[in-house]
């Protein structure tokens, strides 16, 4: 099965599917595969980045992935697909195509012999996850016995994770000749001073996976060179944990700019996800190979699940760490164990 597995991972790896293009044509591949195998296809959601529904009676585990992935960038040395030393090399292999080829290779079993299960494919999970949105509302998710979402956990288990708030932070200037910078004011300078007070919360902290952190990730300001620019725009990104809310974690930024002169706006948010390490879901999990449980400092579609079925955990194959990262790969034996362990998780949680 291993070589299986390894070869449908190349065929997923063969369709770019980053946040600019490609989406669409792997999420084509992956139905003609479902329908191959004869499950039951459903396709909606939002028009540039459509999920799919594909299901095989009524009930069971449901298996959630996502096809879509970062844009490459630069640096790589490896080619999508390349094969050396047990690893699976190219973008997305890890994050997360290792875990949509162990659960189309466990569907395809499963099929065989009869067992009811669900899988749930997204193309936008990172971005905005409106496809798990559009999933989530669907019965076949409710009445799940389980969700199981397939990211890179080094299989294993993730039983709770951070949420997400992305905001814009804008200061607000006066233009002038850049000759005469006494007769404007410099918008830029006066984010340096924002950021400057939002320093302490700026700093990584000493408990990554259970406290708050914030990131300035773009800026920008200015218009032309001999301009005093009279508007800068800086994203901020903010994860923090359960039972924190993107609410609060605004009010916290606020607090902390009182007195300065400012406009904040969100522009997204995921709450945080957390469930009790000794669900039916987990143990059932750990009994079948998975290797043990831990928290992490990132979001998947779990969050948008755990809305619809109390039922739900993270665990696939790939490192954490090789998410989004220059040279992504997955290990062999991860891909064959991962399958192995879909396969068991479907069988134990028919009902």
């Amino acid at each position: 099965m291993t070589r299986e597995l390894v070869r449908n991972l190349i065929e997923l790896l063969g369709v770019r599917s980053d946040t600019i293009e490609g989406k669409k044509a792997l999420l084509e591949l992956v139905r003609a595969r479902s329908e191959d195998l004869g499950l039951d296809i459903a396709i909606g959601g939002n028009r540039d980045s459509p999920a799919m529904l594909a299901s095989n009676g009524i009930g069971g585990i449901a298996f959630a992935a996502h096809l879509d992935t970062v844009p490459a960038g630069d640096g790589w040395t490896r080619e999508d697909g390349e094969v050396e030393a047990g690893r699976v090399y190219g973008l997305g292999s890890a994050d997360m195509k290792g875990g949509v080829a162990a659960m189309m290779a466990a569907a395809s079993v499963l099929k065989e012999e009869g067992v009811p299960f669900s899988l749930l494919v997204t193309t936008d999970e990172e971005e905005l996850m409106t496809g798990a949105e559009y999933l989530a509302k669907r019965p076949e998710v409710g009445r799940a016995s389980a969700v199981l979402v397939g990211e890179p956990t080094d299989l294993r288990v993730a039983w709770k994770e951070k949420g997400i708030s992305r905001l814009t932070l804008t200061a607000h200037g006066v233009a002038a000749h850049a000759s005469m910078p006494w007769n404007g004011d410099n918008a830029i300078m006066r984010m340096t001073a924002l950021l400057d007070r939002l320093g302490p919360l700026l700093k990584v902290p000493e408990g990554p996976t259970d406290e708050l952190t914030l990131v300035v990730s773009t800026i920008k300001g200015g218009t032309r060179n001999n301009i005093v620019p009279d508007r800068c725009d800086a994203q901020l990104n903010a994860r923090f944990p359960y039972p924190l809310k993107a609410k609060e974690v605004r009010e916290m930024i606020m607090r902390t700019l009182e007195g300065e002169s400012y406009d904040i706006m969100m522009q997204y948010e995921l709450p945080a996800f957390e469930t009790s390490p000794d669900t039916p879901l987990i143990r059932e999990l750990l009994d079948a190979g998975a290797g043990g449980i831990f928290a992490v400092p990132y979001a998947t579609e779990a969050a948008i699940y755990s809305a619809a079925n109390r039922m739900v955990a993270v665990c696939g194959p790939g490192s954490p760490n090789m998410a989004h990262a220059k040279d992504e790969y997955v290990e062999r034996w991860q891909l064959e164990k991962a399958f192995q362990l879909y396969c068991d998780m479907g069988r134990r949680l028919q009902g």
